[in-house]
Formats: C-alpha cells, structure tokens, sequence
C-alpha cells in the first residue's frame, strides 16, 4: 500500500519483518538499544506480525508484535526514523497493527506493550491504558461482542 503524507515523501507499507540489516540501521538511528546478532538470528522472524514503512527503498519506520497470536500479544520495536517523526509514520505503523488485531485477536485478548515517557499520550489514542505500578507498561484488553 502506497501513502502520500507530503508531497515529497512517499511511504510504502509492507507487511513483512525488517532485515537484519534494516533493523540495525533503523535502531542505531533512532537511539535504540540493537540486539546483538545471535540474538537476532533467535528473535527475528518469530514475531506474529510485523510492518515496515518504507521511503524509496530506505525503511524509515517499523514495529513487530510477538506473542501466541490469538489471546497474548506484545508490540514490540516499533521504531520511526528521528527525521520522519512529524510525518506519522509511527501512526501508520499502529495503525496497520491494530488492524491485524482487528481480525486475528480473540475476544478479550490481552495487548500489552512498554512505553518511555514521552510516547504515553501516542499509545493513549490507541486505547492503551498505564498499569497502576510505577513500570512504565501499558496494555489493554480487547473486547467483541461476537
């Protein structure tokens, strides 16, 4: 899928995983903690879903979810390029991933997530709740009446 944010970035979305490589590029551009490459080769291609945002062919944002894929969910790494931040890549990326969860979550599924201080309002939007801990965790539960 195709979006035009601005005239002159234009974003693609693809339901896929991050490479190796994206993946670090992204994380050491974002000051995120990368993994070591062991670890990569064990985590990578386990998660239930995953979305990259791509401009041209340099990915500039993504996120993952893990878990059992029906009750359990966790949303990981979702990372967005310093330079992309006012562009709503991160809200394309939640946005597609909710849409996942939309058809694959069972009924009082249980969506968790950890956040950093300045992305609480972000996850807000999205129905997110902070747990009553000092852990910076939030989560929420999904309800159907199906």
């Amino acid at each position: 899928m195709e979006m035009t944010i601005e005239q002159e970035v234009r974003l693609r979305i693809e339901k896929r995983s991050p490479t190796r490589e994206e993946y670090q590029s992204l994380g050491s551009q974002s000051d995120w903690n990368t993994v070591e490459n062991q670890f990569e080769k064990i985590a990578f291609g386990k998660e239930v879903y995953s979305v990259v945002v791509l401009d041209g062919l340099n990915m500039v944002g993504m996120g993952r979810v893990i878990g059992d894929g029906a009750i359990y969910f966790n949303i990981q790494d979702l990372m967005v390029h310093p330079a992309y931040n006012s562009k709503k890549v991160g809200g394309l990326v939640m946005d597609n991933i909710e849409g996942y969860f939309k058809t694959i979550a069972s009924r009082h599924a249980y969506i968790g997530l950890t956040v950093t201080s300045g992305t609480k309002e972000f996850y807000k939007k999205y129905g997110f709740v902070q747990r009553k801990s000092k852990s910076l965790e939030m989560f929420k539960i999904v309800i159907r009446h199906s």
